[in-house]
């Protein structure tokens, strides 16, 4: 498997992934991603900006992520907790796997990535939150070495679980 930057050719396949990954949380009941997020238009604004990363498998995308390297203005404020990096981090977000590729080692290699990354590039920690039922996701970030650290609250008020993993 390769990790690259996406590109705007890879727009509709990383559209699909996130479809089959919208599904899948829906089937658990998580109202995490049913009303549309993310769109269409915030995942190419995310392409343009340099943001969305594409996991290629032979020919194939198979997963994707983003990452935001400027503050999460969401994660400025953290209750019933607090957390556990001070320094520069890297947020991630809109994490999504092809359903033929869950459980081959995609997500850990994801992981790897990331915090790779943030060490070469100076960062402090890497911090994500997801759907309080999202117990796949809560799972592996767990797996991989991410601390629970409270809740946030998105723009529109909905809480969320906060992790973060010093790097």
């Amino acid at each position: 498997m390769t990790i690259k930057l996406a590109q705007k050719r890879d727009l509709d396949k990383i559209m699909q992934i996130i479809a089959d990954a919208r599904e899948s949380i829906g089937r658990l009941g998580i109202d995490q991603w049913q009303y549309g997020y993310p769109t269409r238009e915030s995942v190419k604004e995310d392409i343009s900006l340099g943001r969305t990363f594409a996991v290629v498998d032979g020919d194939d995308i198979c997963a994707t992520f983003a990452l935001i390297f400027n503050g999460e203005p969401t994660y400025k404020k953290i209750y019933c907790g607090a957390w556990i990096g001070d320094g520069e981090y890297i947020a991630l977000h809109k994490i999504a796997i092809d359903s033929a590729h869950r459980g081959k080692g995609t997500a850990r290699e994801i992981m790897e990535f990331i915090e790779a990354y943030a060490r070469e590039n100076g960062y402090v920690s890497v911090r994500v939150d997801t759907h309080h039922g999202n117990l796949p996701m809560r799972r592996m970030l767990e797996k991989n070495g991410f601390e629970y650290c409270g809740t946030i609250h998105l723009l529109d008020g909905q809480p969320r679980v906060a992790y973060e993993k010093i790097v």
